[in-house]
């Protein structure tokens, strides 16, 4: 199973890539700009998306941690 981390969602929000987006391929997850199109890979978050469930606000561990949650869980719904 693949779990999202706050790592995860940490280097997400400091990708010096251009809309950078978190993506599942493979089994595993990595950062890669939203144009990239890699063969099989599922999107999981975006950048701005990310910064928009954060309402603004600095990322705490506790906002990383939910929000990783309910990643892995719609992961874990779509069969990833």
């Amino acid at each position: 199973m693949s779990k999202v981390t706050i790592d995860d969602l940490r280097g997400l929000l400091a990708s010096s890539l251009p809309d950078p987006v978190l993506v599942l391929t493979g089994g595993r997850l990595r950062i890669e700009p939203a144009d990239a199109e890699t063969a099989g890979a599922s999107d999981v978050i975006t950048r701005a998306d990310l910064r928009a469930r954060l309402d603004g606000e600095e990322a705490t561990d506790r906002e990383l941690d939910l929000i990783a949650a309910t990643l892995t869980t719609a992961i874990v719904q779509r069969g990833g």
